[in-house]
C-alpha cells in the first residue's frame, strides 16, 4: 500500500532541518525492512507574523510504499518523539491512500494554509474527514506543527506544488544534452517550458548551474528557459537542500 507522510515543525535555527528529518526516517524505515520511500517534496505554506516557524514555514512530504501502514505509523512517531531539535513544536501526518478516494477537501486545507492563518482545530476538523486512513499527531512543544504536516500532505496530493529536495547539478561544467538524455541521466520525468509547455524529446538542454526539479501533474518536472541556441535549466538560488 501507498502512504504520504510529512512533517512539520521539527526544527530549529542549529538542527538539520525538517526535509533531512524526514529522509533520514525514511532510511530508517528501509533499514528495519518496513518501508521503501521516494523523493521528498518541499511545500511553502503561509509567511505571517501570526504564524510560529524556525526560517521559512515550509512542510516536507514523501511518499512510503508498505505492507504495514501501523507499524510505520509507530515507528514514525517515536523516531519524531526523539529526534525533533529541542524548542520545535512537531506534528506528523501519515495517509494511508486508497484507490477511488476524493482528496479535495485535504488539498483545500494545503491551500488554505498557504494564504490564512490557521489554528490546530481547523487541522484536526479537516483530518476528522478520513478518520480511517489518516494519522495526525503532536509531538512536542505546542503541536502546532500538525497544521503543517497536514497541509504538505494536501498538497503533495494535488500532484502541482512542491520542489524535489536537493539540487540537480551538472556533472560537467556546461554539458550539453537532448531532453531526452537529461530525463534519463537526471531522474526527470518531464522538462517543460516556464509557461508549461513540454520540451521536444530532441530540443538540447544547456546544464551548467545547479536547478532544482519541482513536482507538476505527479511527475518529477524541470523547468527550462530559453537562452540563444538552447534551453537552460531555471537557476535554483534559494534555501540549501
Amino acid at each position: 500500500m501507498k502512504l504520504l507522510i510529512c512533517m512539520d515543525d521539527t526544527d530549529n535555527l542549529d538542527s538539520i532541518g525538517t526535509g533531512q528529518l524526514l529522509e533520514n526516517l525514511c532510511a530508517e524505515l528501509e533499514k528495519r525492512n518496513l518501508a521503501k520511500g521516494g523523493f521528498v517534496t518541499r511545500h511553502q505554506l503561509l509567511i505571517h507574523e501570526d504564524i510560529d516557524y524556525t526560517s521559512h514555514n515550509s512542510s516536507m512530504c514523501c511518499a512510503l510504499e508498505t505492507e504495514d501502514a501501523a507499524a510505520v505509523t509507530e515507528t514514525a512517531k517515536a523516531y519524531l518523539e526523539a529526534n525533533a531539535a529541542p524548542g520545535s513544536d512537531p506534528g506528523l501526518c501519515i495517509l494511508q491512500l486508497r484507490s477511488g478516494e476524493h482528496y479535495d477537501r485535504l488539498t483545500a486545507f494545503g491551500r488554505r494554509a498557504q494564504t490564512e492563518v490557521l489554528r490546530k482545530a481547523d487541522a484536526y476538523e479537516a483530518a476528522g474527514l478520513f478518520s480511517e486512513t489518516l494519522s495526525l499527531t503532536e509531538h512536542g512543544g505546542t503541536g502546532d506543527g500538525v497544521i503543517g504536516a497536514l497541509a504538505g500532505v494536501g498538497l503533495r496530493l494535488s500532484g502541482s506544488d512542491g520542489r524535489i529536495k536537493g539540487k540537480l547539478r551538472p556533472e560537467t561544467d556546461g554539458e550539453v544534452l537532448t531532453a531526452e538524455q537529461f530525463c534519463a541521466k537526471y531522474g526527470v520525468e518531464q522538462i517543460v517550458t516556464e509557461s508549461g509547455e513540454p520540451l521536444e524529446r530532441n530540443a538540447r538542454i544547456l546544464f551548467r548551474e545547479p536547478t532544482k526539479a519541482v513536482l507538476l501533474n505527479h511527475k518529477v518536472t524541470l523547468v527550462v528557459l530559453r537562452e540563444a541556441e538552447y534551453w537552460i535549466p531555471k537557476p535554483h538560488k534559494g534555501r540549501k537542500g
